[in-house]
């Protein structure tokens, strides 16, 4: 699999994001039940910056082949405005498969409650 996505957000709001992944072959919508999630965030160094996972809850499942993701503001608060480098990996079936890389782009949101 291993796509290529880009997002922005701004460091002075919750980031929520979905994706909705198919089977190349098939069109069907990919069943993630049971699945190890994990989608992390690096500056420039390779240093983490966000991670989050199925297992800490800011990976959720919503529907078959619907992946979202949820860092609230407090977190998004933390990144200075720039590129960073994010990618997320499942584990499914003993099969560990790449979900994408890419960019994510913090703007600076300015205000702040």
């Amino acid at each position: 699999m291993g796509i290529s996505l880009n997002a922005t957000a701004t460091n002075n709001a919750d980031w929520n994001m979905q994706i909705h992944v198919t089977d190349a072959d098939s069109g069907a919508p990919i069943d993630f039940t049971g699945a190890t999630i994990e989608i992390e965030v690096k500056d420039a160094n390779g240093c983490r910056k966000l991670e989050g996972s199925v297992a800490d809850g800011r990976v959720t499942l919503p529907d078959a082949g619907v992946i979202e993701w949820l860092f609230p503001a407090t977190v998004m608060n933390g990144l200075c405005p720039g590129s960073y480098n994010m990618g997320a990996v499942y584990q499914l079936n003993g099969a560990t498969v790449s979900l994408f890389t890419g960019q994510l782009v913090i703007i600076d949101g300015v205000a702040r409650i």
